[in-house]
């Protein structure tokens, strides 16, 4: 099953989401950085508040994803790629990211099978 979704209409799915997510980083030996951030959308621009490690990874490696995991059992997770950037924030360090494209995305099962014959999941893209 397929469900197109629109970059625009990330916040829309938030309101499904909720505001908890998870940001990816990658760290300078080449590992990936996990931190559970509150993000907030503004405008088109998705922001977030910056741990130390996370702030410092993308001063280094500015394409990032950020994961919301399903909000029911079975459902979809969300997951958006972006270009991120600290700035000043009204209650210190953010990180602002910019949606490159995204996905709705669970692993396909006998009920659900593969929409794409490449890929053994029944993906979404929020964009082309």
């Amino acid at each position: 099953m397929s469900i197109p979704v629109e970059p625009g209409d990330i916040g829309k799915q938030m309101e499904q989401f909720g505001n908890a997510a998870y940001v990816l980083t990658v760290r300078d030996d080449a590992t990936p950085h996990i931190a559970h951030l509150a993000m907030r959308l503004d405008g088109d621009v998705l922001r977030c508040g910056a741990s130390r490690s996370a702030a410092a990874n993308v001063a280094q490696r500015p394409t990032i994803s950020v994961l919301w995991p399903p909000y029911e059992p079975g459902g979809y997770s969300m997951i958006v790629d972006a270009v991120a950037q600290t700035v000043d924030g009204a209650d210190g360090l953010e990180l602002e990211l910019r949606p490159t494209n995204g996905v709705l995305h669970r692993p396909a099962t006998p009920a659900t099978p593969a929409t794409n014959p490449n890929c053994s999941s029944d993906c979404a893209p929020l964009s082309a």
